[in-house]
């Protein structure tokens, strides 16, 4: 009996000693002492199109999510959760599925403006990385004032890094106050647009051309396949303020065939092959003037922390960063970035600045019917 005991002794201290070890994983519960932390939803999906079907019908502020396999195929599959409860899981690395995310970007959700770099460092000997970001930062924000009349700086712009020894690779989110395009179409729209002139001169560079004629020669109409301007540049609250929001009017945008003063050759680099290309990642190109293929709808970007399948180097904070977020109640400085990185974490009004002519319906439908059953109450019809 006692040798009986002693055994089963010795084997409770071994689990114990195992589980001090091996902490069993805590899960994500709500609590009553944190209102902001929303009820848990997390659901798998195989296929995108049934993710964005089951998001719709959740009452959580729910978002999707791509996370890839680790394999050569590079499967995808997609998450459906909330902010909140994806910080809780994605830093303590209890599901290593979460360490290959990307953020999907609906097709029609507003969102922050956003940009892809990258050069590889053997092709391009003399190119300074840090140089090339900080001029494109100029050049941005420089852009948002003239045609948005918004505000910007380095210190609004988030920059992460995931370069190695053979490739420069930084993600740029830009983070104006209280600003964001109306959905990722728009996005591309403005991007091409400024980025024109050096789309030019790099098609003039492969034509052997000279720099001073670039302008007059090859010319893609800055409109051109993208309806001719750069639309609804949209105020917005954030997640975590109430703020005023204003609805800017269209401007139509004509960018001139030469910029003065404004030097695009930083913007050209060359791939592996020696063929030239632009540092911002604009994806394909059906022709050198409309490339395709990044500011897409349901676009998959990468989020902060993760890695590519297959690799180790994660998007890290860059040692050139100027933008440090604010800290709300209960959100750690990390979190804070995690959150500043999501491209797609806004909260929209639309509040025009015009008064509006006849009726239309509010952008909250749920309310609408909720009035209509009141006012059209006993078949009485309200006016």
């Amino acid at each position: 009996m006692n040798r009986k005991w002693q055994e089963r002794l010795k084997k409770v201290e071994e689990l114990a000693s195992h589980y001090e070890r091996n902490p069993l994983p805590t899960v994500y519960r709500p609590r009553l002492s944190k209102p902001s932390m929303p009820s848990s939803v997390w659901k798998i999906f195989s296929r995108q199109a049934e993710a964005f079907n089951y998001a719709k019908t959740c009452q959580e502020d729910v978002h999707v999510f791509a996370l890839e396999k680790n394999t050569r195929s590079g499967q995808r599959f997609y998450l459906v959760t909330t902010y909140k409860e994806l910080w809780f899981y994605y830093t303590k690395g209890y599901k290593t599925s979460l360490m290959h995310c990307y953020e999907v970007i609906p097709e029609k959700d507003a969102c922050k403006l956003y940009f892809d770099l990258e050069f590889y460092k053997p092709a391009n000997p003399d190119a300074d990385g840090k140089s090339m970001v900080m001029k494109l930062i100029e050049l941005v924000s420089q852009k948002l004032k003239e045609l948005y009349d918004v505000n910007c700086s380095s210190k609004d712009v988030l920059n992460l890094d995931s370069s190695t020894d053979e490739k420069f690779s930084r993600h740029l989110i830009f983070l104006p106050q209280k600003t964001v395009f109306k959905d990722n179409t728009h996005i591309g729209n403005f991007v091409r647009t400024i980025l024109q002139p050096a789309i030019r001169l790099m098609q003039s560079r492969a034509a052997g051309i000279p720099a001073e004629e670039a302008g007059h020669v090859f010319q893609c109409s800055a409109g051109a396949g993208l309806d001719g301007s750069l639309t609804n540049f949209t105020a917005v609250e954030d997640a975590s303020k109430d703020w005023p929001a204003i609805a800017h009017k269209t401007k139509d945008i004509e960018m001139p065939h030469q910029e003065e003063n404004v030097d695009f050759s930083f913007l050209i680099v060359n791939d592996k092959e020696g063929n030239k290309q632009l540092f911002v990642d604009l994806g394909k190109y059906k022709n050198i003037c409309f490339p395709v293929g990044v500011y897409t709808k349901n676009r998959n970007f990468r989020m902060y922390k993760s890695s590519k399948a297959g690799k180790n180097v994660i998007l890290k904070i860059a040692e050139d960063n100027k933008f440090i977020p604010n800290c709300e109640k209960d959100v750690s400085l990390e979190e804070a970035y995690f959150l500043s990185s999501l491209i797609c974490n806004v909260r929209v009004t639309f509040g025009l600045t015009d008064p509006m002519e006849g009726h239309q319906g509010s952008p909250y439908p749920e309310i609408d019917h909720f009035v209509r059953s009141l006012v059209n109450k006993d078949g009485l019809q309200g006016g």
